[in-house]
């Protein structure tokens, strides 16, 4: 009887960039799924997210890191074990600057293939400045492969898992099958629900009110939430008139929730002055 062997690839792959590039976005779209929250605010990611996209004979590790490590030696630090096989540079637009430019000197020296991306390309109106703008990169750094994308429209997306399954080592899975990011089932909850917070209520309140996650049972369908904020005018603004936006945060919260856990969830949240 002859049996077919399957070989498998493993490979890590790491995302870098300034703050507000779209790293967060693209993560989300490479993991089919929305483990990280996505913002205008800068330093919204503050620590390493790992995301993991699975099929039977790939296993792709994705790590997105924080907008703020753009000083040599966390770069240094982020890189010295070298166990990348990839690494995504992704660039907002053509902003250019000291942060990108300490990002260049490091990765020119390093031997790990860079997939440049070049974000936003909704936003650039003159598509002309960008023969320009690949020719100066080009002179900068040693591009493995260059992508010119918009992650949050989806736009020429789905080629990067080309140019990574097509180099990939052949190597066994690092995860399980099922195993899908390094945050935890109340990170993501949170993660979720600030998200619709910064949403649904704008200027600088969203990052003042702490979430705190004060019962959550997926199995048994039910999630209670304490938001706990400094002053009572903070707390009218979350409510709204006629509780007009508490209601917008919890119904879109518990959505996004039952989206991602594919079960029906009660979410509760209360809010406390502190």
């Amino acid at each position: 009887m002859y049996v077919k062997i399957i070989s498998s690839y493993y490979g890590s792959v790491l995302l870098i960039g300034r703050t507000n590039a779209g790293k967060s976005t693209l993560l989300n779209f490479l993991v089919k799924k929305k483990i990280s929250i996505v913002s205008h605010k800068r330093n919204t990611t503050n620590n390493n997210i790992i995301g993991v996209y699975n099929n039977d004979i790939y296993q792709i590790e994705f790590i997105d890191t924080p907008g703020n490590i753009f000083y040599k030696n966390k770069i240094l630090k982020l890189l010295k074990n070298n166990k990348y096989d990839f690494i995504l540079f992704i660039l907002d637009k053509n902003k250019w600057n000291y942060i990108e430019d300490n990002f260049t000197k490091i990765l020119s020296k390093i031997n790990i293939p860079i997939i440049l991306i070049i974000n936003k390309i909704d936003q650039i109106k003159n598509k002309n400045i960008l023969l320009p703008y690949i020719n100066f990169l080009k002179k900068k750094i040693n591009i493995f492969h260059l992508f010119i994308i918009s992650a949050k429209y989806k736009l020429y997306t789905n080629d990067i898992y080309r140019i990574i399954y097509n180099n990939l080592p052949k190597k066994k899975h690092f995860y399980s099958k099922n195993y899908i990011t390094n945050q935890t089932d109340q990170v993501i909850i949170k993660e979720i629900i600030r998200e619709n917070i910064i949403k649904f209520i704008h200027k600088e309140i969203p990052y003042l009110v702490k979430i705190k996650v004060i019962f959550s049972k997926i199995l048994l369908n039910k999630i209670n939430i304490l938001f706990l904020v400094k002053k009572i005018n903070h707390k009218k603004i979350i409510i709204g008139k006629n509780s007009h936006n508490i209601k917008l945060i919890k119904n879109r919260s518990e959505k996004n929730i039952e989206k991602f856990f594919k079960k029906k969830i009660k979410l509760n949240i209360w809010i406390k002055i502190k």
